[in-house]
């Protein structure tokens, strides 16, 4: 490997739960707790590898879907405690992924927390399509680390015993 290159990461598989022995800071949930899901909505692999990383400090169980209508499915399929989604995908967009999870005949689906991220430039229109939508959050790419586990903090409190 040459200096100042970086290995490239391990594959990622499609259900990971993060190790508590590498704690990065930030909230912990009470011991004894079973973790917290979140449903990743990316068609980037790549960006949904990054939130895993920086909301590890979390343990979360993380499930992971690559466009809305998968994630619509995984969502429908299993519990989820948190969404996160991106805006711009193929097919179907974050915001109508967003409405159609508010839309859920099922009461505690459709009251998940969502987190819409966006990198396009026309940040006031994407926010207002999501706030329509029902998310919960809104930031914008790239994001912090610090400043999305604020937000995730804010709107998906820790589990209690």
């Amino acid at each position: 490997m040459k200096a100042g290159t970086l290995p490239s990461p391990e594959p990622v598989p499609n259900r990971t739960t993060t190790d508590p022995a590498r704690p990065l800071g930030g909230s912990r949930p009470a011991t004894g707790a079973a973790p917290q899901r979140v449903l990743l909505v990316d068609d980037s692999r790549s960006i949904r590898t990054l939130l895993k990383i920086y909301l590890m400090a979390r343990n979360f169980e993380f499930l992971e879907a690559e466009s809305a209508e998968e994630g619509l499915k995984v969502a429908e399929a299993e519990t989820v405690d948190l969404v996160l989604t991106d805006f711009h995908m193929d097919g179907m967009n974050g915001a109508d992924f967003a409405a159609q999870i508010r839309a859920n005949p099922n009461p505690k689906l459709a009251k998940v927390p969502i987190l819409m991220m966006t990198g396009d430039p026309n940040v006031a229109e994407v926010r207002a399509l999501g706030q329509k939508a029902g998310i919960s959050a809104f930031v914008r790419k790239p994001v912090s680390c610090a400043q999305l586990m604020t937000l995730v903090d804010t709107i998906l409190p820790l589990p209690r015993k």
